[in-house]
């Protein structure tokens, strides 16, 4: 009888686990065994995106200790501009656009790290805007895409990006792209770390907008009156 109960307990247990472990969802492995051209993963990536808007927290570290943390509404457009928007408490503390390699501070202290974190979030989202023209092979469960020092490393089977090398800043820039979710039938993914000679960025998405329809201060380039 007592090894009934515990044989009953026990089946019980890896039942009850189970049932409470975590069902995250996983990206449609659509191309599973199909392979594909270069230019139908950068079809498929663009996916019409002209516009893209994230709400991010990122934390910052520097020699592999804490630096910063800020949240961040950020928005990314083609060509090469970018707008974000830095909170801490609550609080704006910069704003600022970087159009083509100009940057333009709205709120804030100016600080050349501030494109570095706009620029390399730009590359990382909008990464197919990189390998046009480029060249590709297979390894394993991923393609390679690379085009003038540049390399990428896409899932095979979900077309998303895992990794990419880069050379920016004098150094070498390494981006790991994991957790893909599901933004209303968008996949990608929404944890991004940027590792930048000292620097090493850590990009939680939180919320993810193709083509948003942008407002009347988006993009500006001047302050306004009392700000």
């Amino acid at each position: 009888m007592l090894k009934k109960l515990q044989r009953y307990f026990s089946f019980s247990v890896v039942v009850l686990i189970i049932a409470c472990a975590p069902k995250g969802a996983h990206p449609p492995t659509v191309y599973q065994e199909k392979e594909i051209s270069l230019q139908e993963i950068l079809v498929k990536a663009h996916a019409d995106i002209e516009v893209m808007k994230a709400i991010a927290e990122v934390k910052i570290e520097k020699n592999g200790e804490d630096y910063n943390f800020v949240k961040t509404s950020v928005l990314i457009k083609n060509p090469d501009w970018i707008h974000m928007r830095l909170y801490q408490l609550g609080v704006l503390v910069s704003d600022f656009v970087i159009k083509g390699d100009t940057l333009y501070v709205l709120t804030g202290k100016e600080d050349e790290k501030l494109k570095r974190l706009g620029r390399e979030l730009h590359a990382a989202i909008f990464w197919w805007n990189h390998f046009a023209g480029g060249s590709m092979h297979t390894e394993q469960e991923e393609y390679v895409i690379t085009r003038e020092g540049q390399r990428i490393y896409v899932n095979k089977n979900t077309l998303l990006p895992v990794r990419r090398e880069f050379q920016a800043y004098g150094t070498t820039v390494f981006i790991d792209y994991s957790r893909p979710m599901d933004y209303n039938g968008y996949w990608y993914p929404s944890f991004i770390e940027m590792y930048a000679g000292e620097f090493k960025f850590v990009v939680k998405l939180k919320k993810l907008l193709k083509n948003p329809e942008l407002q009347e201060f988006d993009f500006r380039t001047v302050s306004l009156p009392g700000t």
